[in-house]
């Protein structure tokens, strides 16, 4: 069991229980995706109702988001909508569109079809998902849905900042010529130098006058100090990071282990 799901639908919601307690989570093996027991998704205090009064109504969309620390490696969904289309991450890349299976096919009783979906999401790092759940109804019952989710390896390094490419600089530093080119590098520098130590590059600008090629290679060697010290703070990070994530891997094998040693004895 992973932290809260984050659940949102661009529908209005016209019975269940509140949204966020639609999905079950399941700490998932990377290698294999074991399909759970129908069971397991669907019940009565995870069933949702969705409605629509536009005619036509517009594609009922279903988003789940987790913590960065997991990433959804699958999703199981039962609902009524006979078509699924994922979209993954912030940027809602499409990724598949999926036909349900009919869970109650030779059940006349039952006026509105259920469909499952089993969807696994062969992405790293993902942990915002969004599903357009495609009919002609103006309503959409959503019986239940479970996220498979794993540890996410790249949750230590998604939110980190770009590496600096000191050798780029360099370049416009020492190529060609005339005094417009030096000048024009000059500019290149400064700006940059403005968003390293977090200034605004136009306000330096007009409150310096163009810098001098002593100055500028002061201004290499600053630049150079402050990216090194990036570096360390960023090593630091990762280090304790890592720490954490080892001690409390430690702490969960301790209690696997004393509970099988309670069982035997």
């Amino acid at each position: 069991m992973c932290d809260k799901v984050t659940a949102r639908c661009n529908w209005p919601q016209t019975a269940g229980n509140e949204l966020s307690q639609l999905v079950a989570t399941r700490i998932s093996d990377d290698d294999v995706f074991m399909k759970p027991e129908l069971d397991d998704v669907i019940n009565e205090e995870r069933a949702v109702l969705f409605a629509s009064s536009e005619c036509p109504p517009p594609p009922c969309e279903l988003r789940f988001q987790i913590a960065t620390r997991y990433k959804i490696a699958a999703l199981t969904l039962v609902c009524s909508a006979p078509k699924v289309e994922l979209f993954l991450g912030p940027s809602q890349e499409y990724f598949e569109t999926i036909y349900g299976i009919c869970v109650e096919e030779d059940d006349a009783e039952v006026p509105v079809r259920p469909y499952r979906y089993d969807m696994e999401i062969d992405r790293s790092g993902i942990n915002d998902i969004n599903l357009k759940l495609l009919t002609s109804a103006n309503e959409i019952c959503v019986y239940g849905s479970m996220l498979h989710v794993a540890p996410n390896p790249n949750g230590i390094t998604t939110q980190l900042p770009r590496p600096v490419d000191l050798l780029r600089i360099q370049e416009l530093l020492q190529k060609g010529g005339s005094q417009s080119k030096d000048e024009e590098h000059a500019d290149k520098l400064q700006h940059f130098m403005s968003l390293i130590k977090g200034g605004s590059p136009q306000a330096e600008a007009t409150a310096t006058p163009p810098p001098t090629p002593a100055a500028l290679s002061a201004d290499m060697s600053t630049l150079k100090e402050l990216i090194d010290k990036r570096f360390l703070q960023l090593n630091q990070l990762v280090t304790k990071r890592m720490d954490d994530f080892e001690a409390k891997q430690a702490e969960k094998l301790d209690k696997i282990i004393a509970l099988l040693e309670k069982k035997q004895s």
